[in-house]
Parts: C-alpha cells; structure tokens; sequence
C-alpha cells in the first residue's frame, strides 16, 4: 500500500500517467481510472474502472471478479479449468474452453476489441448475453 501511495503521489506531482501491469483487482480498484483486462496475452475487455466493476461484458473479466475476496461471501467462485498452452493457443477466442457462455463461433474466429456499452469488448456474444439477463 505505500509503494502504490507513492506511485499516486509520483503521478500526480508529475502529472503523468502510470501503467500497473497486475493481478490485484483491488489494486486496481482503488489506483486506476481505465483498465484493460488481458487473457492468454490479448484484450479480453477496456474501459474506465467504475463501467467494468458495475458491469462487466466479457465472461473472464467475470470471473475475475467473482474471485475477489469479500466480507459476507461465503466463497470464492473459481475459474474453471487452465490456461491455454501459449505454444499451442486454440484457434478463436483463448477464453473458450474455460467459458460457461462459450458457443461453436467463439473457436472460429480471433475476436478483437469493439465498442460495447460504455468500453470496449472482445466477447463476439456479449450482445446476446446482456440481452439474455446472462451473469456475464
């Protein structure tokens, strides 16, 4: 907490910009004003740290999410299964074979960031999914 107090201090002193590359979405939460959540090294989601906290559109920024440590929450939800072999990644979307949401066209094609709600998503089915009321 002090070296990110300092880095905030640094930040805004100089007026600058800081890239936090981390796993700590609680750090990310309190230090951040936009994120870009990563996945087996491509944009899974972007935008301002408030949008993707309130509501999420890619299912592994979810999952993430749903990881997080909380007072009342009786347990943490994990990610099911692993992360790809980077030396074989599968064909589409990397995400796909841990994604409850997944469908056949999510492993046809590499998806790419595009503009969804107030941010940016890479899920090719996160129309649908809001639309369906789906817990993305």
């Amino acid at each position: 907490a002090q070296i990110l107090d300092v880095m905030q201090r640094i930040q805004h002193e100089l007026r600058t910009a800081i890239v936090l590359i981390t796993h700590d979405l609680g750090v990310v939460a309190r230090v951040v004003d936009r994120v870009q959540v990563m996945y087996a090294g491509r944009a899974a989601e972007r935008g301002t740290v408030d949008d993707l906290f309130r509501q999420c559109s890619h299912p592994y920024t979810r999952g993430l999410l749903e990881s997080i440590p909380a007072l009342g929450k009786e347990r943490l939800v994990p990610i099911p299964g692993s992360p790809p072999n980077m030396l074989q990644p599968p064909p589409g979307c990397a995400f796909a074979p841990r994604c409850a949401h997944a469908a056949p066209e999510c492993t046809k094609e590499l998806p790419v960031l595009r503009p969804f709600g107030a941010g940016e998503t890479a899920c090719i089915r996160a129309e649908e999914l809001a639309q369906e009321g789906a817990n993305v």
